[in-house]
């Protein structure tokens, strides 16, 4: 069995707020239902780039083409919510994933800790697969229920039935985690950066992407990412292997990327 972590292409379309940044779209779903006091936010396209089944959104949540909702909701509807938003052109839907697994694999996944020894994340996250039910199509995990998102075979196959463009498989977790899947993820890491070159939009100056985190945006350079989270906090990340990113609150940045060229980019979740 296999399961991907729900990521979007570098080509895809990119979403942006046009005033309201206290919705609380705005803000990470937990897998709670939001449907009963849902209410619109507006939406608007920031890059249109060569894809729009699976836009970015700034916040990270999952967004559909109203394309997409029409044949995925019939295979989807006990799983998430689909809540509308409100753009000029496009009918979208913001994807609220309400199946929330106990799913992880202690033993084997490699835990990342504070200095205080408590929990802060995984360096390498194995999933239990005898915990997730075979007709499963998308979930979360519940100790990063606010963040990650991930598919599977199923859902997979789904998108590749109806020919739906903009998602990259890429991150996989196996049932079986071997040697070659090490080498393989590697190779996916130096892809992923390659890729992040060849698709990047305009380029500006640190001083510039540090005033486009504090207006909302999501800024990259190589395998670096500045974004703010739901506090409004800066974060610095960096691209782990499994193509997940680390995030601290810099007390100071390195000071080779002062000088790194930046562009504009979807989000990751903190």
């Amino acid at each position: 069995m296999k399961a991907y972590q729900y990521v979007t292409s570098e080509k895809c379309m990119i979403l942006a707020a046009v005033k309201d940044r206290t919705h609380p779209f705005v803000s990470s779903f937990d897998g709670e239902s939001k449907l009963q006091n849902w209410t619109f936010i507006e939406i608007e396209t920031l890059y249109k780039k060569k894809y729009d089944c699976f836009p970015h959104y700034l916040c990270g949540v999952p967004i559909f083409s109203e394309k997409v909702k029409l044949v995925l909701e019939p295979y989807l509807n006990n799983e998430v919510e689909f809540l509308p938003l409100g753009h000029k052109h496009l009918k979208l839907y913001a994807i609220n994933v309400t199946n929330v697994l106990d799913c992880v694999d202690w033993d084997r996944s490699d835990i990342q800790k504070f200095n205080d020894g408590s929990f802060a994340g995984f360096n390498k996250l194995v999933f239990d697969f005898t915990k997730i039910p075979p007709n499963t199509y998308i979930f979360k995990y519940k100790e990063r229920a606010t963040t990650y998102v991930y598919v599977t075979e199923l859902f997979k196959e789904l998108v590749e039935k109806f020919k739906l463009k903009g998602l990259d498989f890429s991150n996989v977790f196996d049932s079986e985690w071997t040697e070659e899947r090490e080498l393989q993820q590697q190779r996916i890491f130096e892809e992923k950066l390659v890729s992040i070159e060849q698709n990047k939009g305009p380029e500006f100056s640190y001083d510039q992407a540090v005033s486009m985190v504090n207006e909302g945006f999501t800024v990259q350079s190589g395998k670096w990412r500045m974004q703010l989270d739901a506090k409004g906090q800066f974060l610095l990340g960096e691209l782990l292997k499994d193509l997940s990113y680390q995030w601290i609150k810099p007390t100071f940045i390195p000071p080779i990327l002062l000088c790194c060229p930046w562009h504009v980019t979807q989000p990751s979740s903190g």
